[in-house]
């Protein structure tokens, strides 16, 4: 049995880097423990015996692209168990069909979309709930934001952010990595501060001013919008800070607009 540590986050890279290897070697999933601790030695894959490997067997294996699609977004999921499943997806598509994926019904196949899945609602997530905030850094404009995904969904959303918003200069952290934009380079950064973070600026307020003006008590449905919006992403939300108020006025809001309408 063979342990192999994927020491980064999301890990696809390492995990891809390793795969190669395993493949190599003719190593079966049954034969690997995959493991994502940081800071620990492999004990198989040091990178000179990698290559070394790699390059004595020269063994090349090629999947459809929309398989390896699929494992990019699968490993950015928090289940410790996605490096096994991902590689036994890969040694099944290798040795047994290459069209394994279009198949629906596999177990395997529907774990693997389960993840890609969640990951994607992730990430959509994040561009709808995060909120920036301004700061000034050397006299210029500097926005940023804390976010606190469920997967490492971050990097799945870098393209999205970086074309959304081009032109300014932006920073968003979450617990495992930030990510700088200053209009012309992206840096990535593990493990940030979220004490960058400033606790309001004068964009929350105009923010708050704006969401309060734009509640309709007449259409509030409670639980689609905890639905949509669960409240464990509400303490990054500034607007959130009034819902609960707005949920208890809103009935004498909606009473208001009924009698206003009637009057006209």
């Amino acid at each position: 049995m063979k342990t192999i540590t994927i020491t980064s986050v999301p890990g696809f890279d390492e995990w891809r880097e390793a795969s190669r290897v395993c493949l190599a070697h003719g190593i079966p999933p049954e034969a690997i423990i995959w493991q994502n601790v940081q800071s620990v030695q492999d004990d198989l894959f040091g990178h000179q015996e990698q290559t070394q490997a790699t390059n004595k067997l020269q063994i090349k294996h090629t999947i459809p692209k929309s398989a390896l699609v699929l494992f990019k977004y699968a490993l950015c999921h928090s289940d410790t168990k996605r490096f096994a499943l991902c590689y036994r997806v890969l040694w099944r598509i290798i040795y047994e069909n290459r069209n394994l994926i279009q198949l629906k019904t596999d177990e395997d196949i529907m774990q693997l979309y389960m993840l890609v899945k969640a990951v994607k609602r992730d990430a959509y997530k994040m561009s709808a709930f995060l909120r920036f905030k301004e700061l000034e850094v050397e006299g210029k404009e500097h926005f940023v934001a804390w976010y606190e995904p469920e997967h490492y969904s971050l990097e799945v959303k870098l393209d999205f952010f970086r074309t959304r918003f081009k032109n300014m200069r932006w920073s968003i952290l979450t617990p495992y990595r930030g990510a700088h934009w200053d209009t012309d380079t992206l840096l990535l950064e593990d493990n940030p501060d979220p004490s960058a973070v400033p606790d309001d600026d004068r964009i929350e307020k105009y923010w708050l001013t704006y969401y309060a003006n734009i509640f309709n008590p007449a259409r509030i449905k409670t639980n689609a919008m905890l639905n949509q919006m669960p409240k464990k992403y509400w303490k990054n939300m500034p607007e959130t800070s009034l819902i609960d108020n707005m949920i208890k006025q809103s009935g004498a809001r909606a009473y208001k607009m009924i009698i206003d309408g009637n009057k006209h």
